[in-house]
């Protein structure tokens, strides 16, 4: 099955996962066990990844979905940091950053004071997949069968939710304070050519010990 998904990943590659087309220090301990080795993956031919995001230093827009499983997922139910990944199952990126992600995720769970949440979206339309939410997996659950591992997932069926946070590019990474404030953001994890899950939980508690910094008269969002 491995060897499968590892065929479907390379043939089934897109060209790109970009929808520009549509209009805390204990932290740093929190490292899954066997984090994969890096893979760092190019920028599709004519493509950049986003370095910015427009809701960075903002309060995250409020939205509700429902969940993968059942029951539905309300963003004014967060309440402490959260680590908010976009992906999506007909994305080439999405499923190279795959593992990567699920080792994110094992590694926030060991955290009682970070939460971790993914949203899947459809891709952008006129792409060749805007019909095929999943893929050539044809659902979430194949999708995992294949990839040998899960996530706690949010499902975006329309893209509104995307359209809602402003995303252009799938995978992306938001991480959101207590009092809502998205502190930061970047793409692909797999792009790091060391650790990258290592890396990302320690910028979390970098960037966790610096909102607890602020001054007063700024917002802090501190636990």
């Amino acid at each position: 099955m491995k060897h499968l998904f590892a065929a479907l990943t390379a043939l089934a590659l897109t060209a790109a996962c970009s929808n520009a087309a549509e209009t805390p220090e204990a932290a740093t301990a929190i490292v899954a066990a066997h984090e994969p080795a890096a893979a760092p993956v190019a920028a599709p031919e004519g493509e950049s990844r986003p370095t910015e995001y427009a809701l960075t230093g903002q309060k995250l827009p409020s939205f509700t979905a429902p969940r993968a499983g059942g029951g539905t997922f309300d963003s004014a139910a967060l309440n402490q940091w959260t680590v908010i990944a976009v992906w999506g199952a007909w994305c080439g990126d999405s499923r190279t950053d795959g593992p990567y992600t699920a080792a994110l995720n094992r590694a926030v769970e060991q955290d009682p004071d970070l939460d971790f949440i993914s949203i899947h979206v459809p891709a952008a339309p006129g792409s060749e997949y805007r019909d095929k939410p999943f893929g050539n997996f044809g659902s979430l659950e194949a999708y995992f069968e294949s990839a040998g591992y899960t996530l706690p997932v949010v499902l975006d069926t329309e893209g509104s939710v995307r359209e809602t946070l402003k995303i252009n590019w799938t995978p992306s990474y938001l991480l959101v304070s207590p009092d809502g404030i998205v502190r930061s953001f970047q793409t692909d994890l797999s792009v790091d050519k060391d650790q990258p899950v290592k890396t990302y939980i320690k910028n979390v508690a970098e960037t966790r010990k610096a909102v607890r910094d602020l001054p007063a008269s700024e917002p802090s969002g501190a636990e």
